[in-house]
């Protein structure tokens, strides 16, 4: 069986939102932004059924 990841989408969302940030006295700082990244994928799962002849379900 073997796996793979196939992205079939990937867009920008734009949307004002706070993130917190560590800085380097480990505080968090708040930080606005405006866009988020999407990325849309399915996995894809490959079973080879000739080697598997006893394999139910």
């Amino acid at each position: 069986m073997s796996r793979r990841y196939l992205e079939i989408l990937e867009f920008t969302q734009f949307f004002d939102h706070f993130v917190f940030t560590p800085n380097k006295e480990n505080a968090l700082e708040k930080e606005l932004k405006r866009e988020i990244p999407v990325s849309v994928g399915i996995e894809l799962v490959v079973v080879d059924m000739s080697r598997n002849v006893d394999f139910i379900g």
